[in-house]
């Protein structure tokens, strides 16, 4: 048990360094660092899944049941080498929860830019007619003016959602 305990103690000090240097850096870890049979644990800090790993060795501790203390044996064991692994090459997921995410939100936001632009290509459109009407000529040829670099942006901006979904 003393050798467990150190190698946890050894694991809680490399999270803490972990958590301390992506705190740092401004990064935020995923929270599906491990398959949901491994662990019980969704955090985006190293330290909460060794803490869940010192729970269960505290709890194989105190069992007295040899069936259920060789379950947590086990768990510990597998829990023990995901971590271990994980924390050695400092290589736990980062909040990349993939790229495909921070893309999609991406290419939402220019799609709901894109419907403010055509919200206000409408309405210019609307002032090109209203000014036709009333045969104000010079307020007329602003409005067209302004309608051309607003339709020119959506240009712009759909051929940039078309080159982020493209690149999916």
């Amino acid at each position: 048990m003393q050798q467990l305990s150190n190698i946890l103690q050894n694991l809680m000090q490399q999270a803490e360094q972990l958590d301390a240097d992506n705190r740092r850096r401004h990064k935020q870890l995923s929270e599906q660092w491990f398959a949901h049979s491994l662990f019980k644990c969704r955090s985006n800090l190293a330290v909460d899944y060794v803490a869940e790993t010192q729970r269960l060795a505290t709890q194989l501790e105190h069992s007295n049941n040899e069936h259920i203390r060789t379950f947590i044996a086990e768990q510990i064991s597998q829990q023990l080498t995901a971590l271990s692994t994980a924390l050695r090459g400092n290589q736990l997921p980062l909040e990349k929860r993939d790229s495909r995410l921070r893309q999609q939100s991406r290419i939402a936001a220019l799609h709901q830019k894109l419907v403010t632009y055509r919200g206000y290509e409408q309405r210019l459109l609307d002032n090109v007619k209203a000014c036709r009407d009333r045969h104000d000529t010079l307020a007329a040829q602003q409005q067209e003016k302004r309608l051309n670099r607003c339709q020119q942006a959506i240009q712009a901006l759909e051929q940039d959602i078309q080159r982020l979904e493209e690149g999916r």
